[in-house]
């Protein structure tokens, strides 16, 4: 009982793991598993940098500064998730939908693929542009 106690009184207020870190120790494993082949004193040092970062950071008191650099990863994890969601939608679609972009708010659409010249009003900005669908 008394270990847990102590054990409760140091971690009591650390932020711990989140998104950020588990990508940290994903990337860690990826170079381990690259210096099995390569034997580089460079990737050990890296190895080793990202580690003890990703404790640091698990032990930290600053939980909103955590908190917000999560979110800034986060951020930046959705939008290379979403582009790559977006090609595999334009690849299955190929055949019956084209995806054109609105020149006014840069929202990307997606257009049944009828051939000819049509005016498209835009969900988003309710602006209306002409397409040419081939």
């Amino acid at each position: 009982m008394k270990f847990r106690d102590n054990v409760m009184r140091f971690m009591g207020g650390r932020y711990g793991n989140d998104q950020l870190g588990t990508a940290a120790l994903g990337f860690c494993a990826a170079l381990i598993l690259v210096n099995i082949f390569v034997r580089s004193n460079i990737l050990y040092a890296l190895i080793l940098a990202v580690m003890i970062w990703n404790i640091w950071r698990s032990m930290s008191r600053r939980v909103y500064e955590r908190r917000r650099e999560n979110e800034w990863f986060l951020g930046v994890c959705g939008k290379v998730k979403g582009w790559f969601t977006l090609l595999g939608r334009r690849w299955r679609d190929r055949k019956t939908h084209v995806y054109r972009v609105c020149p006014n708010c840069r929202k990307t659409l997606r257009l049944p693929r009828r051939k000819g010249s049509h005016t498209v009003s835009c969900p988003c900005c309710h602006s209306d542009f002409s397409c040419k669908v081939h």
